[in-house]
């Protein structure tokens, strides 16, 4: 991240404090109220003790009566023993019950907010940093900010009481403390930029870290570490993070340490001109022991509150500067724009000179093609040919760069988009199996007891009816051990029939299968294909395979190659045509016909 990015303006800081409070009053006012009336409350505090302290010292110095010294005493143990048992309630009690049901409040808004932004945004490295950044650390910034704004309320309560009496004593005095601490001030929001900056430059490292400990730690990798020597760059990788992460603290501790050197001068040099001063008062007479000790005192709980009020808003400052992360995160515009159509049969889908972009780069280029209702359609191509992304677009994940996608002759942009997506049911490569129920699996949270049926028929199609036969627990095994124990982690293959169980179960007019058998063996293949052609009916059906024995069967193939159609057709056609097609096809029987024979 460049350096003009590194610090936020005052304006801006503002801003994002306002922000953070708007937040977090929408999501639990109760809370934010509170926590504004206790530090009201606890300002006054320090004005009252010092007033009884006065008190009950001049009621001394006076000579008044035994008595009425007694009955300020007691008004003052009574309102110390009120003040905390309010306090006690407020922090011990009502305070850490408020701050869970905010967190959860917030974290909900987060989870809604990251459904709806654009796919696209996974793509920008920065957005996708600042993304994860705000879902790790929304509940502490925002609570942050809302415990410092409840502090400064309670210092400036204070100070307001306990500058009138250092002003009474000595008016120099009171402007010494207030400009020492207004250098004070600026010395620390240097110290602070330092920090950020740190905070700013290892942000990347942490990444690299974090996926190192990932990498060792997942499931996911425990294969691949032991049959590769991969591993061995991992751990190159992260020395290299770590001593970049060294250079970039030593420099920051040096820069920070001759600034807190600093302060200290600054803050000693202060001490020792009060003392001498008030010394001075105290020798001539012009100052009683009375006063001297309430002036002192005053003096030091001044000091300590103006240190407090410019030490909140370094603090919010600082906040802030994590706040502009989380704002920017919520306040992104979703992109993709639902119309006001509703979508009620998917007749036709056609591609009109389709154009699409990543990071201005066409990965798509002219790509045409027309699909009628019922239809089975196979995208065939090497890696990275265009196929996976053209479903994409089919489903408004993404918006073309240019062309028109038009379903039943009308502009995709056109339809709602929960219309629109309530008629597609897409498997795609990098399915995902989530931590619940086969059954919340299948059918999500519209899982109900009389929809029992719909789920077991889905799952006999996609042929995990042997694998369900295993479990305990049935469809209400739970899947991973993310939130339960005894939960089952499943095979690749059989992750796959759940996702592909997942389409069957809702009643979708198109099917987009992105290489739905990939992790099946050909006996599971075929009977998958027949759960396909059960299912399917006449509804349309894309495939988008490698294997090339799905495509014999289909009505038209569409041959990618680098972001284009280059051939079009049966698959007889296609082998009769002698082109790309042909040759993946031959390729692939070669193989097979060598498995075969060995």
């Amino acid at each position: 991240m460049k350096n003009k990015k590194e610090k936020v303006p005052f304006r801006q800081a503002v801003k994002n404090n306002i922000f953070i409070l708007n937040l977090a009053f929408k999501s639990d006012r109760l809370m934010v109220i509170m926590r504004l009336v206790m530090g009201f409350f606890t300002g006054l505090n320090h004005g009252a003790s010092l007033f009884f302290t006065k008190e009950i010292l001049n009621s001394l110095d006076m000579g008044r009566s035994v008595e009425h010294i007694m009955v300020l005493i007691l008004l003052m143990g009574l309102y110390t023993l009120v003040y905390e048992l309010f306090f006690a309630w407020y922090y011990k009690l009502l305070n850490p019950t408020h701050k869970l049901n905010f967190i959860r409040l917030i974290h909900k808004s987060f989870f809604v907010k990251a459904s709806d932004i654009d796919l696209a945004c996974y793509d920008t490295p920065e957005f996708y940093n600042d993304f994860i950044y705000s879902m790790q650390n929304c509940d502490k910034s925002i609570v942050n900010t809302i415990d410092q704004l409840g502090d400064l309320v309670r210092s400036l309560i204070a100070s307001g009481s306990v500058f009138a009496v250092v002003l009474t004593v000595d008016p120099v005095i009171a402007v010494v403390i207030l400009g020492v601490s207004v250098l004070d001030m600026i010395i620390r929001l240097i110290q602070n930029g330092v920090y950020y900056k740190y905070n700013i430059e290892t942000n990347e490292i942490w990444r690299k870290t974090w996926y190192v400990e990932k990498f060792f730690s997942l499931a996911d990798y425990a294969k691949e570490i032991r049959l590769t020597d991969v591993s061995k760059n991992v751990i190159n990788e992260y020395d290299k993070a770590i001593e970049q992460q060294k250079r970039a603290a030593i420099s920051m501790n040096i820069k920070a340490r001759i600034l807190t050197i600093a302060a200290t001068l600054l803050n000693t040099a202060l001490t020792l001109f009060i003392l001498i001063f008030m010394a001075k008062g105290l020798f001539e007479g012009s100052v009683l022991i009375g006063g001297f000790t309430v002036a002192i005192t005053a003096s030091w709980k001044l000091k300590g509150l103006v240190y407090d009020i410019q030490s909140k808003f370094v603090e919010m400052g600082k906040d802030s500067l994590f706040a502009d992360k989380v704002r920017r995160f919520m306040e992104t515009e979703t992109q993709i724009k639902s119309g006001e159509r509703e979508l009620l049969e998917v007749e036709s889908l056609e591609f009109k000179n389709v154009y699409f972009a990543y990071d201005d780069k066409y990965v798509l280029e002219n790509v045409s093609f027309y699909i009628k209702k019922g239809e089975r359609i196979a995208f065939v191509g090497y890696n990275g040919a265009g196929k996976t992304t053209t479903t994409k677009l089919i489903m408004r994940l993404y918006d073309v760069s240019k062309g028109q996608i038009l379903i039943n002759g009308i502009d995709i942009k056109e339809y709602k988009l929960e219309s629109l997506r309530e008629k597609i049911g897409a498997v795609f490569q990098d399915y995902k199996v989530f931590a619940a129920s086969v059954a919340e699996n299948v059918l999500g949270d519209v899982y109900t007891e009389d929809k029992e049926n719909v789920v077991l028929s889905a799952l006999e199609d996609s042929t995990f009816g042997q694998r369900l036969s295993q479990l305990k627990e049935g469809i209400h095994t739970e899947l991973t051990r993310e939130f339960y124990d005894n939960g089952t982690n499943l095979s690749g293959g059989e992750n796959q029939k759940i996702a592909i169980a997942r389409v069957f179960a809702h009643d979708n007019q198109m099917l987009i299968m992105d290489e739905p058998s990939s992790a099946l063996d050909p006996i599971a293949e075929y009977n998958l294909n027949v759960g396909i052609d059960k299912n399917a009916r006449d509804k349309t059906v894309i495939f988008i395979t490698h294997r090339l024995s799905t495509t014999r069967h289909v009505n038209r193939i569409y041959m990618f190659e680098n972001g284009t159609i280059i051939e079009s057709g049966s698959h007889d056609q296609l082998i009769q045509k002698g082109g790309k097609y042909a040759e993946m096809f031959e390729l692939q029987a070669e193989k097979y016909r060598a498995k075969k024979e060995s």
